[in-house]
């Protein structure tokens, strides 16, 4: 049993149980009450307060057996004696834990039922869009990214799905919600990349990529992606950058040393250095700023 209490604390403890009864939390009810029990019988409370708390407890009590778990179980409800605190104590706790147990199971039922009608509903949208009906499937991906919003990466699950049935547009959507929330979910990012480059929007996969690259971290994969958006753009000092940064990752990387043998020529031949069209801009800009030879024209 604890140590001496002060009767404000059981007072507190007691109060505590009632308001929770009201709320139908039969754990924290339970937890509270019999603090308050154990409380009692080790404090060294008398006279009009030990009196006080009494009736304080009997009208937790009345509230603890008007609970619907509590009349099922204990039909004429549970009774508390002066002077057998302790037995009382031990009653409420292995109530409390057996309860737990019970509300713990009841809880992974229903959410197993839970997840099971997500599925079900999961695999009708696919069977929709493989029928060749896109309208009806995202109407009901919709209402399954409403109705399941509580599932933690329900919205990255329904972008990548989409984004797999090359629904890029209606992918995009959702993706775009996730990483607004959560700008580091890898799976968010490297599907919506992927979206832009199968809806051919270079720029906007080319800000994904970088976006990707702040949030998670630069990849050997992301670089070649980034270089064959820059090579669709020709522009070639960034194809040649992003792909020798892909090549450094990984010497094996046949693609990538193949796109900055394709760049080279352009680059360096071509007036446009490695760092991309501006150094080349500014070279021909320094030419076009130079002082013209000066001449003298003799008018006879």
């Amino acid at each position: 049993m604890a140590a001496t209490v002060s009767a404000k604390s059981i007072r507190e403890d007691i109060a505590r149980a009632k308001s929770y009864a009201k709320k139908s939390d039969y754990l924290r009810t339970l937890n509270f009450l019999a603090r308050a029990i154990r409380g009692l019988a080790a404090s060294q409370v008398f006279g009009a307060e030990k009196f006080e708390i009494h009736a304080h407890l009997e009208e937790a009590m009345r509230d603890l057996n008007k609970m619907t778990m509590i009349k099922r179980l204990f039909p004429k409800g549970l009774k508390y004696q002066k002077g057998k605190e302790k037995a009382f104590y031990t009653t409420l706790m292995r109530l409390h834990k057996k309860l737990g147990e019970a509300m713990e199971k009841a809880r992974l039922t229903k959410q197993r039922k839970r997840l099971g009608v997500l599925d079900d509903n999961l695999i009708k949208a696919a069977s929709l869009v493989k029928a060749e009906n896109p309208i009806e499937a995202r109407k009901l991906y919709r209402k399954i990214s409403e109705y399941f919003q509580d599932i933690d990466g329900i919205d990255s699950d329904i972008g990548n799905r989409l984004t797999q049935f090359g629904m890029f547009p209606e992918a995009v959507e959702y993706l775009s919600k996730v990483l607004e929330a959560t700008p580091s979910d890898i799976r968010a990012n490297n599907a919506l990349i992927l979206c832009y480059e199968g809806m051919h929007e270079t720029d906007k996969a080319i800000d994904a990529i970088k976006n990707c690259m702040r949030w998670v971290g630069a990849s050997e994969n992301l670089y070649l992606r980034m270089a064959r958006l820059y090579l669709e753009k020709r522009e070639w000092g960034e194809v040649f950058n992003h792909a020798k940064a892909a090549h450094d990752r990984n010497p094996l990387n046949g693609e990538a040393a193949k796109l900055m043998k394709k760049a080279e020529p352009k680059i360096f031949t071509g007036g446009e250095s490695p760092g991309g069209k501006g150094k080349a801009k500014a070279k021909a800009k320094g030419k076009s700023d130079a002082k013209p030879k000066k001449t003298h024209d003799l008018n006879f």
